[in-house]
Order: structure tokens, then C-alpha cells, then sequence
């Protein structure tokens, strides 16, 4: 039952939310507690937010723009065309 409870509280936490609370469990400090997770969601933000070229490796092909020539597509529902 407790590694249920383990697991569960695991999986809906990031390690830098972890870290944080066991750090200043143990030491009694709400103050670094914050500062940890502070930094854990600062290194988070630096890793996913900029426009790193591995992230633009492989990328989606979507649909042409709405503006684009319009009959290059058409979009069917329930027998009439949309769009």
C-alpha cells in the first residue's frame, strides 16, 4: 500500500519538487526548500523555453496557412464544404 502511495506522489512531481522537500525536511528550512525548487523551475525553464536547434531537427509538417490558396484543400462535414 505505501509503495502505491510512493509511486503515485512520484509520478505528479518533478525530481527538482522532490529534492526540495526532502532537502528542507532534513534540514528544517523552508527558506532553502524554496530556493531549491526556485532553481529546479528556473534550469526546467531554460531547458524547454528557448528555441534549441535540436528542438527544430524534425519538424511538423502542418496545415497550410488559412490564407494560402484555398483550393489547394477542402474540408468536408456532414456533405458540405467548409472552409
Amino acid at each position: 500500500m505505501y509503495a502505491h502511495v510512493f509511486l503515485t506522489f512520484v509520478s505528479q512531481h518533478s525530481p527538482a519538487q522532490i529534492i526540495a522537500f526532502l532537502v528542507g525536511f532534513a534540514q528544517q528550512d523552508i527558506k532553502l526548500a524554496l530556493y531549491i525548487g526556485l532553481a529546479g523551475t528556473a534550469l526546467t525553464f531554460l531547458v524547454v523555453v528557448p528555441p534549441w536547434p535540436f528542438y527544430n531537427k524534425n519538424p511538423e509538417d502542418w496545415l497550410p496557412a488559412h490564407n494560402a490558396s484555398a483550393s489547394s484543400y477542402s474540408i468536408d462535414v456532414d456533405g458540405q464544404k467548409v472552409g
